[in-house]
């Protein structure tokens, strides 16, 4: 194989592994958001059970404050029935009123009876997501610090080991060469391609005989006269 010809292919294979590590990083990244986002919906799950029961306690309370004001209006109206010198006519009227108000207070009552159970539901439903929440708020922090940390040591270490070798073969080469590497590798993933059984490894189109034998001979840069790969054999 032509030296420059290698150099390219080492090139290219070094901006492969490239591309698979940041690929390999934006995984990462995608797989730390996931992390937080879940994060994030798991306070949001125990902040919505702690609201929900601040409007529960509070409705709870109002219609227990319902149920104390009504029981002192039919306790008003009972005493001005016993002790108040009125008419027969606003008489019935306040018998009426205080059966109408018990029959309400017994609603009442009930509503209140049945808030307060929901109350103490969404109280220990609440506590029991809240230490639920704990282990898997931690669980989730360890794979996050995991990702982090391998994001960071990739960076440090493979990413920029591979940046360095990228450019030390960039730097060997000849500029001409390198601009056609790169003018290449502006639209092809694969600049350099294997031919074989006299067909192009990148376009996978056959190639002609004189380009094929020219790629055996090992002589000059030779490039693919439908793609423009450059070209080797194996």
């Amino acid at each position: 194989m032509l030296s420059e010809t290698k150099q390219l292919l080492d090139l290219q294979q070094a901006d492969v592994r490239l591309l698979d590590l940041i690929a390999h990083l934006d995984r990462l990244a995608d797989h730390r958001r996931q992390l937080e986002d879940r994060i994030a919906q798991e306070r949001a799950n125990v902040a919505s059970l702690r609201d929900a029961l601040q409007r529960s306690d509070l409705e709870s309370r109002a219609r227990n404050l319902e149920v104390d004001e009504l029981d002192m209006h039919i306790r008003a109206y009972q005493d001005r029935l016993d002790k108040g010198i009125i008419s027969f006519k606003e008489m019935e009227d306040l018998r009426v009123k205080i059966v109408s108000e018990k029959v309400r207070i017994g609603r009442l009552e009930d509503e209140a009876l049945d808030l307060m159970a929901t109350v103490e539901a969404a109280r220990a439903h609440l506590a029991q997501a809240q230490s639920d929440l704990v282990p898997r708020e931690e669980h989730l922090q360890a794979q996050v610090a995991a990702a982090m940390r391998e994001t960071r040591e990739t960076e440090e270490g493979s990413l920029a080991q591979l940046r360095n070798e990228r450019v030390a073969l960039a730097s060997a080469m000849a500029p001409y060469l390198l601009a056609q590497y790169e003018a290449l590798r502006a639209t092809l993933s694969n600049p350099v391609a294997a031919v074989q059984n006299g067909t192009c490894g990148g376009c996978k189109i056959r190639v002609s005989a004189n380009t094929a034998e020219r790629v055996r001979a090992g002589r000059e840069i030779v490039t693919c006269e439908h793609c423009s790969r450059v070209l080797f054999v194996l």
